[in-house]
């Protein structure tokens, strides 16, 4: 592992710890900041590597946690003596090192020139500056990079806002922030994984934008009708999405009120969802009803949050959503009522959850043979194995044999074109005979025609007591079709597979078909010393 050769490699420095925190510095193709969190065997942590934004996870971890793992029990905290040394050598000393530093790092510059300004500078002169640094994020020259980078500049520029709000600018404040809030999600649009960054900016910029809004106590009709325009006119991080609960104190009732009113008469003009069931404002419908829906809950309204729903019904997943949502509501008899109108709807196998919900609704209201009739109803129309099961559980007569004949039925009269349907119901076919333990009449399908990996595995699992014989010719067939994928993830999961043929095979035949395996492919320099460790661990076994 590339993770424990760094580790050996003696290229992880410590800088800090703490509990459940360490921090790291990882010298690589490039010096690494890494911050590993967690204790036992749970972990998370962070890396400034390219690797880590790629896939969440990077050698330069795993060789911070084994470097942790042998460093001894009382080993010191570098952060801890590097800041026992600086406080020895007096401000003076430490503003000239700072300094220096900074000289290097544009950042720190940045960073030190506001926070100067914020604490000496003429209020007028502070609100210039901090005007100029977010004018220049905000518009910058040519091509951003370095996303992080970039929002942090922005993320920096903030920070000096609070000064402004304390010496009397707040409405200098507020129209700076406003600036970020409107020009910010505009360049985001643009920009590939900036989402964490993004939104850390956007939700300090609406805090400042609250502060502010706290010290200049706004027109509460005035207020209402700036929040409520944001909040519709969403950002795409839902930074004012909730605004009219996150400012309610400002708001008081007039503004709740007024914003309440600017939200229904929106609402009003939305144009109703389409014969065809389609909807030709979606966006706005869900923003809008997500609003209204908070007032309704906070009045106790319960049939105006139905009513919303219902005006918002397009799909066959809305009318689950508005079934679920009503039992949550303790108003079991609407949401049966709800389902069986989206089972009528929806005769396609987007309803099947529908008709599974109806099912489990009737079996609660002691309705067991309505129950069985709607799933089966359901499973004639779109057959599903989930429906298969509920019938199954409710111990439908003759439940597999009826629906291997609707399935076989349909099978046969999709015709010869139709190859996914003709997969899909030679699939559902196995699944049904798996789960009603006809394990012979499965197999015999299965290598009649070419299912996929994974449905072999899982019938060959379920085999390994009943009819071992089939299980091995099934992982022994996996475990070519993984190997001919020819990489390290296919070969390692052959191996994980030649495990459990191990144990369902006698060694010799096992060790036999091992070592075919490692001649037929010895060109693959990966895989022949998986298949040699695999063969000395048997071999131990």
């Amino acid at each position: 592992m590339r993770g424990e050769a760094y580790a050996a490699s003696g290229v992880v420095t410590p800088i800090g710890a703490g509990a459940g925190d360490l921090l790291a510095l990882v010298q690589g193709s490039d010096s690494y900041r890494v911050r590993l969190r967690g204790s036992g065997t749970r972990f998370d942590g962070d890396c400034t590597c390219p690797a880590f934004d790629r896939e969440g996870w990077c050698k330069h971890l795993v060789a911070v946690a084994l470097a942790a793992n042998a460093a001894p029990a009382d080993a010191p905290d570098p952060r801890a003596s590097i800041r026992a040394h600086l406080l020895s050598l007096g401000a003076e000393r430490l503003a000239d090192m700072l300094l220096d530093l900074a000289d290097h790092h544009p950042a720190i510059l940045r960073r030190l020139d506001l926070a100067a300004s914020a604490a000496v500078a003429p209020v007028a002169d502070h609100a210039k500056r901090l005007r100029h640094a977010l004018g220049r994020a905000l518009r910058p020259s040519g091509y951003v990079e370095d996303t992080d980078t970039w929002l942090e500049e922005i993320l920096d520029t903030l920070e000096g806002i609070p000064a402004l709000i304390a010496g009397g600018a707040a409405g200098e404040a507020k129209d700076l922030v406003k600036t970020v809030l409107d020009d910010l999600p505009g360049m985001l649009e643009m920009m590939d994984e900036v989402e964490d960054g993004a939104t850390e900016v956007l939700e300090r910029a609406a805090a400042l934008h609250r502060d502010a809004c706290r010290v200049l106590r706004p027109d509460p009709h005035v207020l209402a009708a700036e929040l409520f325009e944001r909040a519709w006119d969403d950002d795409a991080f839902g930074t004012f999405a909730q605004s009219d609960e996150t400012y309610a104190d400002l708001l008081g009732e007039t503004g709740l009120a007024e914003y309440r009113r600017l939200a229904e008469a929106a609402h009003a003009r939305l144009p109703p969802v389409g014969r065809d069931a389609t909807d030709p404002k979606p966006a706005d419908r869900r923003r809008l009803t997500a609003i209204l829906d908070r007032f309704a809950e906070r009045a106790g309204d319960f049939e105006r949050r139905i009513a919303l729903r219902r005006a918002a019904l397009v799909h066959a997943h809305d009318y689950l959503a508005l079934a679920r949502f009503c039992l949550d509501q303790e108003r079991s008899q609407i949401a049966l009522q709800v389902a069986e109108e989206g089972v009528w709807l929806f005769d396609d196998a987007s309803g099947t959850p529908l008709v599974e919900f109806l099912g489990e609704r009737l079996v609660a209201a002691g309705r067991r043979e309505d129950a069985i009739a709607a799933l089966w109803c359901g499973f004639e129309r779109v057959p599903a194995f989930s429906l298969f099961r509920a019938l199954q559980a409710l111990e439908m007569p003759d439940a597999a044999d009826r629906s291997l004949g609707v399935v076989r039925t349909r099978r046969g009269g999709a015709g010869k074109v139709d190859r996914w349907r003709i997969t899909a119901s030679i699939e559902l076919e196995i699944e049904i005979l798996m789960a009603a333990e006809r394990l012979p009449e499965a197999w015999e399908l299965a290598w009649h025609h070419a299912v996929p990996g994974t449905l072999l595995l899982r019938l060959a699992r379920a085999s390994e007591a009943s009819l071992p014989a089939e299980a091995c010719r099934a992982y022994r067939h996996v475990v070519e079709q993984q190997i001919a994928l020819t990489d390290r993830r296919g070969y390692e999961e052959a191996c994980r597979l030649l495990g459990r043929l191990a144990v369902l095979e006698p060694a010799e035949k096992h060790a036999a078909f091992v070592t075919a395996l490692r001649a037929q492919h010895r060109a693959k320099r990966s895989l022949v010393p998986m298949l040699d460790r695999h063969l000395a661990e048997r071999g131990k076994a």
